[in-house]
C-alpha cells in the first residue's frame, strides 16, 4: 500500500513524501498506483494522469534516501525554463538529456523543502501534457 511504502522512509523524508503527494494531487486528477520497477527501485508510488501513458512522477521510498523521478522528453526539456531552478534540480535533469541513454530525471528529496524545489518541473510537465 502507499501507507506501507511511506513507513519505509525515515524522519523528515516522511514529511517530504506527504508534501510531494499533496502538491501533485493539487495539480488535477491524479491517481496513485503501486508499481514494480525491478531490482533498482523496487515498489514505488506511481502518480498517474489520464493525459499521459507514463507516470507524471514516481516516489521511490528508499529508507535512507527518498527520491522522486519522472520521465522527460527532449522536447519538454528544451522548452523548460531552467534558470530559476535550483542547482540540484537542474542536476537531476541531466540524466534525461543527451548523451545519456535514459529519459528519467531523478532527485533525492530528504526534506519537504527539497520536494518543493522539484515541483516546478512536475507542474510544468503536467501542464505540457494536459494542454
Amino acid at each position: 500500500t502507499v501507507a506501507g511504502l511511506r513507513k519505509l522512509v525515515i524522519s523528515d523524508a516522511k514529511k517530504a513524501f506527504d508534501k510531494s503527494l499533496s502538491k501533485i494531487h493539487a495539480l488535477g486528477e491524479i491517481r496513485e498506483e503501486l508499481r514494480w520497477y525491478g531490482d533498482c527501485w523496487y515498489w514505488c508510488v506511481a502518480l498517474m494522469s489520464e493525459h499521459m501513458e507514463d507516470p507524471l512522477a514516481i516516489l521511490i521510498p528508499f529508507p535512507e534516501d527518498l527520491q522522486i523521478a519522472t520521465t522527460l522528453s527532449h522536447e519538454f526539456i528544451d522548452q523548460l525554463s531552467t534558470r530559476r531552478l535550483k542547482r540540484f534540480v537542474r542536476d537531476g535533469l541531466e540524466l534525461a538529456m543527451a548523451p545519456h541513454q535514459t529519459n528519467w530525471a531523478i532527485w533525492s528529496i530528504p526534506t519537504p523543502m527539497a520536494a518543493e524545489d522539484v515541483m516546478p518541473v512536475i507542474k510544468n510537465k503536467f501542464k505540457y501534457y494536459t494542454q
